[in-house]
């Protein structure tokens, strides 16, 4: 089982540092789910733009009371998952 201790133990095999307390000392490592040995990607992928950068009201408060759930457009009628 992992937890935030799991990350504290990783890094510190990662640069062979001493334990800081008993519980990270004895932490499940995530070496097994992650690589070291090599990136991932050669180029860091491009990401999206902030949406506050193309959109500047999303992040406005909606005064009108509480919004639609689910947000209009986010479920297609007629579809059900099995």
């Amino acid at each position: 089982m992992f937890d935030h201790t799991s990350i504290l133990k990783t890094a510190e095999i990662k640069w062979n540092l001493p334990a800081v307390t008993f519980r990270d000392a004895n932490a499940a490592r995530l070496l097994d789910l992650i690589g070291l040995r090599r990136p991932y990607f050669l180029r860091p992928p491009v990401l999206a733009r902030p949406l506050l950068e193309t959109d500047s009201s999303a992040l406005a408060c909606n005064v009108d009371g509480p919004g639609t759930i689910p947000p209009p457009g986010s479920v297609t009628p007629g579809r059900t998952l099995h």
